[in-house]
């Protein structure tokens, strides 16, 4: 924005040139130039300045100058960037000059720019000669310089100053931090803050509902919140956080108008405070947290505040309300943490905002709400084994040796197929050997007949029937040494064919023959849920090798039987399939589900849990 004729305003606020009195800078060297070059007369001077984001004229000499002229020269210089001069309509000369602001290095930035209205010391409406003009211009260049070297002076105070108090502060927010409890970051924070600002006293205090209560005075580790100068200090810090803005007493002087006091904040509170206390100024910083008023600082002392020490106070407690509130938070018991999350949960469940978190829960409701009235079949899993109804186990009749193995597990028989034949030369040899010890005996029998020894005739009479019922025994042998089939079936185990020639004893098992299409289903149930098992329910098998075809079955039996498998006892139940599909095997595995009828989805969702916490809190309690 750019000053126009007619626009010149000398009550603009001078402040902005970092505290630099340019109306003071420009009387002075103005008058000296007067009074320096008396072949030349200055008759007046403007100074304008950069006051983001416009330019606006900040000082004229003299004060009844006019200077709409000097502004439009002014402007120009600052659009040039150098030195100008330019002639007045009104007769005589203009010159101006930038002002830079030489902290910025070499690449300085414009930042003023000033302009003087200069005439012959004995014509005020001629021109002067342009060699008086040149030692005009080096003066007003030392007097600029000497203009930019204050502002650099003023910026770099203003730089340590502000790095100072950083530091300080940075240094108190450690402190603060490095507490364990609410409380003594508190006292932390206000002593050391008394000390700094040389403050009678500062007092912190916290917001409880829709008032704020005292928490902490500095150097006081108690207090009776019943004075009447902690109920003021409330009061006070009340009317700060209603504004939640700082408040500051006695207010500053402006020079704006009745613009800046519509702007000022409520202190009658702070004039009590201070009325109350006898302490001149009083100040008070809200603490915000995310815009939500926590707490409020407020400290009194002998001297006012001014703008610079407000700004770093509310940068300090805006870091500090944070790290306050998290320790407050963190001091308070279990359920009143517990209470202030569900608090806190609620408020964003039924206040404005937060559409994720509302329609999250809407579903999580949603999802209960089905869960608790929709219904569905219940089933219990378990793993299940195939076994046949019937076994036959084929033994070796008596000790001898395998001749001969016409079959192997998997192996389809029908019934009176030889499965194994024994060697049977041994068996002949004794035979042979028992025949012809009969016939011996049958011819001393007779010869002793016919002698009359009755007495000798009994004892071959004996022998002979003794050698009579061995050769029965090999004939018996004999005749059961082709092992053969006992009905139709498959051979469920047994292999011979790698013991050819082996010796067997008696009654050795050497094959398993089970009926086909006749089968038994064990299933191996949990120990927890038995008691829902029942003889007659119905459910579904799926083998590991068919687990294309779901096979029905029929609860026949719980049995007393139990086996231990992957750390859990399970009960042994027999169940009879509906129906025998070609290619089943006995020994095949799936698992089986047994229909247990409809029951609440929550119910069966949550059956194992409410078991578990059923047993273990009766177990506690006990």
């Amino acid at each position: 924005m750019t000053p126009t004729a007619g626009s010149v305003d000398t009550t603009a606020d001078t402040r902005t040139a970092d505290a630099v009195d340019i109306q003071a800078w420009l009387t002075r060297h103005g008058e000296r130039l007067a009074t320096t070059h008396t072949s030349v007369h200055v008759a007046e001077g403007i100074v304008l300045w950069r006051q983001a984001p416009s330019w606006l004229p900040v000082a004229l000499w003299p004060a009844n100058a006019d200077g709409v002229a000097l502004l439009d020269l002014a402007d120009q210089v600052r659009e040039a960037g150098r030195g100008l001069v330019s002639a007045l309509d009104a007769g005589g000369l203009a010159i101006g000059y930038p002002i830079r602001d030489l902290s910025q290095g070499p690449e300085a930035a414009l930042i003023g720019a000033v302009a003087l209205r200069v005439s012959r010391a004995n014509a005020p409406n001629d021109a002067p000669h342009e060699t008086d003009l040149v030692p005009l211009m080096q003066h007003l260049e030392d007097a600029v310089a000497g203009l930019e070297r204050d502002v650099l002076a003023r910026h770099y105070a203003v730089t340590r100053t502000q790095q100072s108090r950083l530091g300080e502060h940075l240094t108190l927010l450690a402190a603060v931090l490095e507490q364990p409890s609410f409380n003594a970051a508190a006292m932390q924070l206000t002593t050391r803050l008394a000390a700094t600002l040389e403050a009678e006293r500062v007092s912190l205090g916290w917001r409880r509902g829709s008032r704020t209560r005292m928490r902490q005075i500095s150097h006081s580790a108690r207090f009776n919140r019943k004075m009447n100068r902690i109920r003021a200090t409330e009061a006070a810090m009340d009317e700060a956080l209603d504004q939640r803005r700082a408040v500051v007493w006695p207010a500053a002087d402006s020079a704006d108008g009745d613009a800046h006091h519509a702007a000022a904040p409520v202190n009658r509170a702070h004039g009590a405070l201070c009325e109350m206390t006898d302490v001149p100024c009083a100040l008070t910083i809200a603490c915000l947290d995310d815009g939500k008023p926590c707490g409020a600082l407020t400290i009194e002392r002998e001297r006012p505040f001014d703008d610079d020490e407000v700004g770093a106070l509310q940068s300090l407690m805006a870091l500090c309300t944070r790290a306050l509130e998290e320790k407050r938070r963190n001091d308070r018991p279990l359920p009143f943490k517990a209470m202030a999350a569900l608090g806190d949960q609620s408020a964003r469940l039924l206040g404005a905002g937060h559409l994720a978190y509302k329609l999250a829960a809407i579903l999580l409701v949603a999802v209960a709400a089905f869960a608790y009235f929709a219904t569905g079949t219940e089933y219990e899993a378990a793993d299940a084994t195939l076994k046949s109804d019937v076994q036959r186990v084929i033994a070796a009749p008596f000790q001898g040796y395998i001749d001969d193995a016409r079959v192997r597990a998997g192996d389809e028989v029908d019934e009176g197929d030889i499965l194994a034949s024994m060697d049977t030369r041994d068996l002949r040899l004794q035979q042979l050997q028992s025949q012809g010890e009969l016939a011996k005996l049958a011819s001393e029998a007779q010869s002793l007949r016919a002698e009359g020894e009755r007495a000798s005739l009994n004892i071959i009479d004996a022998q002979r029937e003794q050698a009579q019922a061995e050769l029965q025994l090999i004939k018996s042998r004999l005749s059961r040494a082709n092992l053969r089939a006992p009905y139709e079936g498959i051979v469920v185990s047994g292999d011979l064919t790698q013991r050819l020639g082996s010796a067997v004893e008696q009654g050795e098992e050497l094959f398993r023959v089970a009926p086909q299409g006749d089968y038994r289903l064990e299933l191996e149930v949990d120990e927890a849920r038995i008691d829902d098992i029942a003889e007659g329910q119905q459910g579904e098998l799926v083998l590991s090798a068919m687990t294309d075809t779901p096979l029905d079955f029929d609860i026949a039996r719980i049995t007393p039987e139990t086996r231990t498998r992957e750390g859990s006892n399970r009960f042994v139940v027999e169940a009879e399939l509906a129906g025998a599909p070609a290619g089943l095997r006995p020994g095949m595995e799936g698992v089986g589900k047994v229909d247990l009828g409809e029951e609440r989805l929550v119910v069966i969702w949550t059956r194992e849990l409410v078991d578990w916490l059923r047993l273990n809190v009766w177990q506690w309690w006990g």
